[in-house]
């Protein structure tokens, strides 16, 4: 009788530990948003026809793929803007090629590129904006 005593009040010290822990509640998987680096353009200045790389360095502290989301305004073009209203999303690629667009004003405009990253899991960053002088 007494072991049968004995056992059971392990039994109920063992229920309460496990319920006091909440063992019943999943772990929650914890996601980092992706940390950038830096945001660059090279060159700053262009003339009607030429062209700059904009590069956006991003990493993940979760090994998440990492994709770009661009957007620019109408004075600059971006080339794989395919639908032409200035924005470009999930690019894997962190380098963008622009170009001046449409409603730059004479001699010489600033257009304006933004960039943001994410990591598709929810974790996402704004990376900035860069001017570029676009000379006519």
């Amino acid at each position: 009788m007494r072991l049968g005593w004995r056992v059971t009040g392990v039994a109920i010290a063992l229920i309460v530990s496990l319920a006091a822990c909440n063992i019943s509640s999943p772990l929650q998987v914890v996601n980092h948003s992706p940390t950038v680096q830096g945001l660059s353009v090279f060159p700053t200045t262009l003339g009607v026809g030429d062209s700059a790389i904009v590069t956006c360095l991003a990493t993940d502290a979760d090994g998440d793929t990492v994709v770009c989301d661009w957007n620019a305004d109408c004075r600059m073009r971006l080339k794989a803007d395919f639908q032409g209203d200035g924005f470009v999303f999930n690019t894997f690629d962190h380098s963008m090629v622009v170009y001046a667009g449409a409603c730059n004003r004479a001699p010489a405009d600033t257009g304006l590129v933004y960039c943001e990253v994410r990591d598709r899991r929810g974790g996402g960053a704004f990376a900035g904006v860069v001017r570029i002088i676009v000379r006519q």
